[in-house]
């Protein structure tokens, strides 16, 4: 029986489209740093189609007054999900293709970059893990290759826990919500420095005239600003204990 060699991959450059619209290419890994592609353009289309079984839209950031491209309900999610952690200043949809010489040419566009607070590049696709081929599973690890060489972070962003997203739909819901006198607010937090069922921040807040509906309607958009935390793991109810971060 022949002895099969290890396919030798190799990185082939990279094309983008920067704000204008223009098709730019980089060949060198030493070239991606300088780049701001949290600027650049989709460089592939969201195709609709009549029976598609994902769906594509925009999401509204909160935290970025951004909207950015979803093409799946996985990717809706995943934008959620970044959005209430609050640790991105811009986000970029499709934002290059990515090439590889091999035995056949590999080409791959990332779902997202995002850069984030801290000034690091991340680059997402966003796939759930019983969709992940072998094929799809050799691009991944590629993409990770070439972004530790260029300094980037990397993930595969795969289906999220059912109780730790219904609660983050939750929280963004209140968003927006008035949050009102900031005295009333430093005080809700002073009852919740030790672990307190929603119920009973609830009651207590009527201490300082706040309201059942009100008070609910702060609690959760202390929630979303991480403000106060809870355990996530679990469905979040009337009982769930919340805190100060």
């Amino acid at each position: 029986m022949p002895i099969r060699r290890p396919m030798q991959v190799t990185f082939a450059g990279l094309e983008y489209l920067d704000p204008l619209n223009h098709r730019l290419e980089l060949q060198s890994v030493s070239e991606l740093v300088r780049v701001s592609f949290e600027t650049a353009q989709p460089v592939r289309s969201f195709v609709s189609y009549r029976r598609k079984r994902n769906y594509e839209g925009l999401y509204a950031c909160v935290n970025l007054d951004l909207q950015v491209q979803f093409e799946s309900l996985l990717e809706s999610l995943f934008l959620l999900q970044l959005d209430w952690e609050n640790t991105a200043t811009a986000i970029a949809a499709q934002p290059f293709w990515l090439h590889w010489h091999s035995d056949q040419p590999i080409s791959h566009a990332p779902d997202y970059f995002v850069r984030l607070r801290n000034g690091d590049g991340l680059v997402v696709d966003v796939r759930p893990e019983e969709r992940i081929d072998d094929k799809a599973r050799l691009v991944f690890e590629q993409t990770k290759r070439l972004c530790e060489e260029v300094g980037w972070r990397y993930c595969v962003y795969g289906t999220p826990q059912v109780d730790f997203i219904n609660s983050l739909k939750v929280f963004r819901e209140y968003s927006s919500f008035q949050l009102g006198d900031d005295d009333k607010i430093a005080t809700l937090l002073g009852f919740a420095q030790v672990p307190t069922s929603i119920d009973q921040l609830v009651s207590t807040a009527q201490k300082i005239d706040l309201s059942a509906g009100t008070a609910r309607g702060v609690i959760f958009r202390l929630l979303w600003e991480r403000r106060l935390t809870a355990d996530l793991s679990t469905a979040m109810n009337s009982a769930t204990k919340v805190w100060t971060c």
